[in-house]
């Protein structure tokens, strides 16, 4: 099944979490664990290293600040399809003062709501950021919910994130502030679609990103300050017949209703 994946390849408001949250239809996975930490930030500070708040960047091994998107396509990466050469950042979380490792980074493309059939990849090269939409919780399952503020303990030795970019395009890969040319869908005359200044519906890319904390109490902060500075970047250097061949198969061909395939899953 997994070379059936790679076969292009080789061969309401911000969508909610919906049934696909539950490992339904109209998505699929890969899980993309750390890769390497620097004060770089290859969308903002593109070609001034050292520029910005120390990131923890994930997929991609050679994201830097003078990245770009040939040399991204050639380069390694930690996720587990290796067709998705994507690079996925975001700022270096702190427990008490101390950096936290990630031990886990699952990525969800979705359909979020919208009509799963008229879903299209994202295009080549495009780069997202987006601060909005981020939640906390205990543990590492994706199951929605969470709260805006971390929370203090986690019993469980787990601290979750969970970041939402925007799923509805302009059609164009950037902008000035590297979010004018992304929106989130909302729901208009009782169906979840996109806003008619950004038409193209593309899927809700989910970051779900855990770390290991102290079962004691404690506190979040952020290399970019505290924890509501929390933000995540996205720049697509996928093998973009994968990620076209992902979409159809797992999103457009799957209702929500349906299980996802076992190639869907991460």
């Amino acid at each position: 099944m997994a070379c059936a994946v790679v076969l292009p390849a080789t061969l309401a408001s911000a969508p909610a979490a919906s049934a696909a949250s539950r490992g339904n239809g109209a998505s699929f996975a890969v899980r993309c664990d750390f890769s390497h930490r620097l004060h770089d930030d290859p969308i903002v500070y593109h070609g001034k290293p050292g520029a910005s708040h120390s990131h923890d960047f994930f997929g991609n091994r050679s994201t830097r600040a003078r990245s770009g998107y040939r040399g991204l396509l050639a380069a390694d990466t930690t996720c587990t399809r290796k067709m998705d050469k994507a690079a996925y950042w975001i700022p270096t979380v702190r427990w008490n003062g101390n950096t936290l490792n990630s031990i886990r980074a699952v990525f969800y493309y979705r359909a979020g709501g919208k009509d799963h059939t008229k879903v299209k990849p994202f295009p080549a090269n495009l780069k997202m950021i987006t601060n909005s939409h981020v939640t906390w919780r205990c543990g590492r399952a994706d199951r929605g919910g969470g709260t805006k503020s971390p929370p203090r303990r986690c019993r469980s030795g787990k601290l979750g994130v969970r970041i939402m970019f925007p799923d509805c395009s302009k059609g164009t890969l950037d902008s000035h502030n590297h979010r004018a040319h992304m929106a989130y869908s909302r729901r208009i005359n009782g169906k979840v679609r996109c806003p008619s200044t950004h038409p193209i519906p593309v899927p809700v890319l989910t970051t779900n990103v855990t770390f290991p904390i102290p079962t004691t109490r404690g506190k979040v902060t952020l290399s970019s300050g505290r924890a509501s500075t929390m933000h995540a970047d996205f720049w697509n250097a996928w093998r973009q017949q994968t990620l076209t061949f992902l979409v159809k198969h797992c999103i457009n061909n799957v209702p929500p209703s349906k299980p996802r395939p076992a190639e869907c899953r991460a």
